[in-house]
């Protein structure tokens, strides 16, 4: 394949990058299908409905914790839900301003308004997905209450920087690290710099609870408990 070949768009004639369809996403398998096989079963010869806060969900907040290096975490039924969860725990106050990534889920987004907060839009970083510390900072005003910042597609932002600078305003932080499952900056987890973060752990993610899920993890025993 000559040079002349590569370039010519696929949808032009030119050759296809990929022949085949990509995979499918699906992270469940025989030992989650027994898990759940395992709940009915449980279910069925006790007769009681399994519910919310359940001791198999009491222990994967456990887990979950302790995999993070410690802290607090609560399960939730979305990702939305976790980044909603964060915000209302951070107690901030209506009709202030919510600082937000341009690139991300609209359930980075939504639960701002859910809030009465008014989302302010911080752009990329150039020739980034993520948003950074530089962007951010020309958006501060007396009227800011919160940073929510994504990690889009597994890659960190710089997140040390917009700690540090939520800091240095006294602003707290939230990770939506729904995108961003065991990655690091530094060799540290993210999720575990600012305030509180949250995650998506729909059937799509990289790792998931099922069709739907979220969690909230923070390692502030204050903030887990409101």
């Amino acid at each position: 394949m000559n040079r002349t070949e590569l370039s010519k768009l696929a949808m032009n004639g030119g050759p296809k990058t990929r022949t085949q369809p990509f995979p499918g996403r699906s992270l469940i398998g025989p030992e989650e299908k027994a898990a759940v096989n395992a709940l009915f079963d449980k279910a069925i010869s006790t007769g009681e409905a399994f519910g919310y806060n359940g001791v198999e969900e009491e222990e994967y907040c456990k887990e979950f914790a302790e995999y993070m290096g410690g802290g607090y975490a609560d399960a939730v039924n979305s990702g939305t839900s976790a980044v909603y969860v964060a915000l209302r725990a951070l107690d901030i106050e209506p009709f202030t301003e919510v600082i937000v990534s341009a690139i991300t889920d609209p359930g980075g987004m939504m639960p701002v308004a859910l809030m009465n907060c008014i989302p302010v839009v911080a752009d990329s970083a150039p020739g980034k997905y993520n948003t950074d510390a530089e962007q951010i900072e020309k958006l501060i005003s007396p009227l800011t209450s919160a940073i929510v910042v994504s990690h889009i597609g597994g890659e960190p932002c710089d997140i040390d920087k917009i700690v540090a600078l939520g800091k240095k305003h006294n602003i707290p932080v939230v990770e939506d690290c729904s995108q961003s499952h065991g990655a690091k900056l530094n060799g540290k987890l993210l999720g575990t710099f600012g305030d509180i973060a949250a995650f998506s752990t729909m059937f799509g993610k990289h790792h998931c609870t099922g069709g739907q899920g979220g969690i909230v993890y923070t390692k502030r025993e204050d903030l887990y408990w409101k």
